[in-house]
């Protein structure tokens, strides 16, 4: 046992002694008062731990005096470094430290000038030596417990890597007090050797939990921040779909650029230097940071010595369609000096900004032409109403002879002109209609009605546009199919895809009109023998302006607004327009409407 026990207690006072080089070796790398005082509050530890060899390697009793008492010094130092530590993350008051830096000093006198009146050092210790060592151990145990407490505190609050850290931080403290404790609360426990060696893995077990917290390895942070990775993966989704602005864009993205490495402050600066969103910067010292971004592909930490509170800044360029941006991620608190790991987190995050801010760009850019083609049919179907309103009523008294006699030669080509007038009158009705479903103004008037009726006035409205090459036929079913419609939409529905079918059947031939039931649905087919459609065709069939242009149809009319108001206004109704087409031989149209139940 005793063997087991001293080969665990030096290499419990290695590991320690290590612990404390490594945490120098990273304050020697960025010489930043935070991870000097923890270098000094771990290193003074192992240096404890190795002191109590020396104790126990056979030295002179005045070679033992003086090493404990300096490694009482450095042992109480281990609790104020410790302390300070914290104050460099959270503010320590100053009536604080005082109290803290007094009880230590006060403490420490104490201890070493009872030893020094102390009967030889291998002799019991009396009642007063214990309360004094109880006393030492309780002010160190204080200083050490207020860290542990704020820091579990805190880290709720904290990126998933930066709370870890803090809780590891606060377990492998909070294991070396609770085994000072034990060890003053039952000394005669603490001389067996069975004791001593659980309290040595106790130890042994805080040495990884203290490692983690200041030098932890990347596979370490990556398991940290596994629970993190669906969350983020949503964030991005969403800031690539659902972003409805390049303002609010960037304030989104700045909430996961802060959260990904716990910064303080972070900027996303547009192509022209400008903030498009920033949350803690302060915009002169931004500036200064955006010099020469482009030389930098790949983005660059940037030491702020020159700042009240130094620590480093992440500086990522933001390659834009309109120029480079950059996106600015100043460190916090517990983050004041960042790596590899967070500036290469942030790089892959940063092409997701870069994309979602060119994607919104993009987004606002087709809206201003969607607004400007709505208006485009606003201006010019209100404008070309009143004219052809009053070119079709003069035609109209042409032909009625009201004003006066028609000669022949007029006569003849009175019916076309009132063809063409009546065409260019359905086209600004349904640049109306258009403009007002795209505002969201078009309004249905439902009544009970039986769709054979609507055909047929269809037919009839439609039949003067056909010449003696087109056969109209309009197929009924026997029984009433009746549904619940505005009559005047579902009239320009079956109106347009008759028109279509005479306009795309330039040779002529058979199209047919056919209202049948089928199941709880009502069905108008419309079918002509035309040109057809190729299957690469029907995605722009259906669209707004949406034209198929090809040989057979380049001398064929229309705005390309037909088909796409006409489903708008079927889908309106609770049904759809579909089409069944084969390329040179003709298409079938199907308006399909829920029936009156």
């Amino acid at each position: 046992m005793n063997a087991l026990l001293s080969v665990t207690q030096l290499i419990v006072s290695l590991l320690f002694f290590l612990l404390g080089i490594i945490a120098f070796r990273d304050w020697l790398r960025d010489r930043e008062p935070s991870r000097g005082w923890l270098a000094i509050a771990i290193g003074a530890l192992g240096i404890v731990s190795l002191a109590g060899r020396i104790q126990s390697g056979g030295a002179s009793t005045a070679s033992l005096e003086i090493v404990s008492d300096i490694e009482v010094a450095i042992f109480m130092a281990s609790a104020y470094a410790l302390l300070r530590f914290r104050g460099t993350f959270i503010p320590l008051g100053r009536r604080t430290h005082v109290a803290a830096l007094v009880a230590i000093i006060g403490t420490s006198l104490i201890y070493v000038a009872s030893r020094v009146a102390a009967t030889p050092l291998t002799s019991t210790p009396n009642l007063l030596e214990q309360s004094i060592t109880v006393a030492l151990v309780g002010v160190w145990a204080a200083c050490v417990m207020d860290p542990i407490v704020r820091f579990l505190w805190a880290s709720r609050y904290l990126p998933a890597v930066q709370r870890q850290r803090l809780r590891s931080m606060a377990i492998g403290f909070g294991l070396l007090v609770l085994v000072l404790l034990t060890a003053v609360a039952s000394p005669a426990l603490g001389r067996t050797p069975g004791a001593q060696l659980v309290t040595q893995l106790v130890v042994l077990v805080a040495l990884p939990f203290l490692y983690a917290s200041f030098s932890p390895p990347v596979w370490l942070r990556r398991t940290w921040r596994e629970r993190e990775e669906e969350a983020f993966r949503l964030a991005v989704r969403d800031l690539l779909l659902f972003s409805p602005s390049r303002q609010i864009l960037a304030e989104r993205a700045l909430e996961w650029a802060l959260r990904l490495v716990g910064a303080d402050a972070a900027l996303i600066a547009d192509s022209d230097g400008s903030a498009l969103a920033a949350h803690g910067v302060w915009p002169g010292r931004v500036k200064s940071l955006l010099n020469d971004i482009e030389q930098d592909p790949n983005g660059r930490i940037v030491k702020l010595a020159d700042s009240e509170k130094p620590g480093s800044a992440i500086i990522l360029p933001l390659p834009l369609d309109a120029g480079t941006g950059a996106l600015v991620v100043i460190g916090g608190p517990f983050t004041p000096y960042f790596g590899g790991d967070e500036l290469q987190r942030l790089n892959g995050y940063a092409t997701a900004i870069t994309a979602a801010l060119d994607r919104a760009i993009l987004t606002e850019r087709i809206a201003a032409l969607e607004r400007t083609k709505t208006e485009f049919l606003n201006l010019a179907s209100h404008e070309l109403r009143g004219p052809i309103t009053l070119i079709r009523g003069y035609l109209s008294m042409l032909s009625g002879g009201s004003l006066g006699p028609v000669s022949p030669e007029l006569n003849r080509v009175l019916p076309a002109l009132s063809i063409k007038a009546n065409e260019m009158n359905s086209l600004i009705e349904q640049m109306i209609e258009a403009a007002r479903l795209e505002e969201g103004r078009l309004e249905l008037h439902p009544v009970d009605t039986d769709l054979r009726d609507l055909a047929q006035k269809a037919v009839d409205v439609i039949q003067p546009l056909a010449d003696a090459n087109h056969d109209i036929k309009v197929e009924t079913s026997s029984e009433e199919v009746r549904a619940t419609v505005d009559p005047e939409r579902v009239g320009t529905i079956i109106g347009n895809l008759l028109s279509n079918a005479i306009k795309y059947s330039p040779s002529g031939g058979a199209v047919r009109c056919k209202v049948v039931r089928r199941g709880e649905m009502g069905i108008v087919e419309v079918t002509d023998e035309g040109v057809g459609i190729a299957p690469e065709e029907m995605d722009t069939l259906f669209t707004r302006f949406g034209r198929i242009t090809n040989r057979e149809t380049r001398h064929i009319g229309g705005t390309g607004l037909g088909l796409y108001l006409s489903r708008q206004l079927a889908r309106m109704h609770g049904g759809d327009v579909t089409v069944m087409s084969i390329p040179g031989e003709g298409s079938t149209f199907s308006f399909a409407v829920p029936l009156t139940r």
